[in-house]
């Protein structure tokens, strides 16, 4: 009874510190912009709203996201308008909301979208802090970090984690939507790598 016990106890502390291992969680510091990513719409404005509030940008970066066939129709609003919605209602004016890329499907899209942001900037000398922050899903922060890095080399990235209120990264395994985010963001990962 004790050993099944010990296996029990034994599995979640490596699931949890599989869990911590794969997170990048890097602290903010005062930033060109703020970027938000596609997806996320309950968790990811709001985060960066309370970044934007705390001074440590002075635009946040919106992504033109790809509008789905049921947007289309007027049926639902898009995850672009959703979006800009919850920065509004947070108190984001819209003179620090810069939008960005068109129709993107992905975190690479938003990349490129960013990287022809920062490309219109004067130099760096003239520009502030060659920095920005990203908030995102937990699982999402290695793969967001590691190609946002690949793709702005001259840019410090730093990627803060966003806790979705539906997992609980210290027992991501419990539950349909935390397997399903780490799943998809390992699958993800090892894509961005080999493709990329």
């Amino acid at each position: 009874m004790v050993g099944v016990l010990g296996l029990g106890v034994g599995y979640r502390g490596i699931l949890r510190g599989v869990a911590h291992g794969w997170i990048v969680d890097e602290p903010p510091a005062p930033a060109a912009a703020i970027v938000i990513l596609g997806g996320g719409e309950d968790y990811r404005p709001f985060a960066a709203a309370r970044l934007w509030r705390a001074g440590l940008a002075p635009v946040i970066l919106v992504p033109d996201v790809e509008v789905r066939a049921t947007e289309a129709l007027g049926l639902r609003p898009t995850t672009t308008q959703v979006i800009l919605g919850v920065l509004k209602a947070e108190g984001v004016p819209e003179s620090a909301i810069v939008k960005i890329g068109q129709a993107v499907t992905s975190t690479r899209d938003e990349a490129m979208a960013v990287r022809t942001w920062v490309n219109t900037l004067p130099p760096a000398s003239a520009s502030g802090p060659r920095l920005l922050i990203i908030p995102t899903d937990p699982f999402a922060t290695r793969r967001t970090n590691s190609f946002f890095e690949k793709t702005l080399p001259s840019w410090d990235v730093r990627v803060v984690r966003t806790d979705p209120v539906n997992i609980d990264v210290e027992a991501w395994w419990t539950n349909e939507d935390g397997l399903i985010s780490f799943q998809n963001e390992f699958i993800k990962t090892l894509l961005y790598a080999v493709k990329y």
